[in-house]
């Protein structure tokens, strides 16, 4: 029975050395929202992939072509759910001229950059969440009225983008995408972590979220 399977959750930080710092490191709410319900693991990529996991979460970390991107695509393709939060390690790689080979581990193709919303050197307003669509996993998930988001990387803007966002700002742009590989998902939040980019991370909201994300990842069983 599908739920009596366990769902070992592997995390792993773009500045792994400063991950854990309270309140600021890109791991630390992550480890707060998820260690009551889920196995957590921490560590390189190739030890959290040497055992099975259902859901491997990536906070700001680029992923380098080559060995790494080939072994996350084929445990992704083999069912395993991955789920990146941006940053700003993200937004400078899609600056760079390492954007001439896209990322093929995230859902959405992405525009250069990060976007600031609010703050001096920006016209615009933190933003707030809209409701979740209902085919989205988080539809019926309450929205709190005081998050806000104040940085995030973009879409590239196509005909498909509307049916790969599962959350989205009042602007309407996308909070949360999804992709199908293989058996896998990729999914992205396109703000932080941490409270960096958005209060997001100090909501009950952002417990439900990734509660609702493990849930749906293929389940392990026996000793791994």
């Amino acid at each position: 029975d599908e739920r009596w399977r366990r769902r070992p959750v592997g995390l792993l930080a773009g500045d792994a050395v400063a991950a854990a710092i309270p309140l600021s490191g890109a791991l630390y709410y992550l480890r707060r929202a998820l260690d009551p319900y889920v196995e957590l693991r921490v560590g390189d990529l190739a030890s959290l992939l040497s055992r099975e996991i259902s859901v491997l979460i990536l906070a700001d970390h680029v992923v380098a072509a080559g060995p790494e991107a080939a072994m996350l695509a084929n445990w992704v393709e083999k069912g395993g759910l991955l789920l990146r939060f941006a940053g700003p390690r993200v937004a400078q790689e899609r600056a760079s001229d390492m954007a001439e080979q896209p990322d093929a581990l995230l859902p959405v193709k992405l525009l250069a950059g990060d976007r600031q919303l609010g703050g001096a050197m920006s016209w615009s307003q933190p933003a707030g969440l809209d409701s979740f669509p209902p085919s989205s996993p988080f539809a019926g998930l309450k929205v709190p009225a005081e998050v806000r988001v104040t940085r995030q990387v973009l879409a590239q803007p196509d005909a498909r983008l509307a049916d790969a966002t599962w959350a989205r700002l009042a602007d309407g742009t996308p909070l949360v995408t999804h992709a199908t590989r293989g058996l896998g998902r990729l999914v992205l939040f396109h703000t932080t972590a941490n409270a960096d980019w958005s209060d997001l991370a100090l909501s009950g909201l952002f417990v439900d979220m990734l509660r609702r994300l493990v849930a749906l990842s293929a389940g392990v069983s026996g000793i791994t």
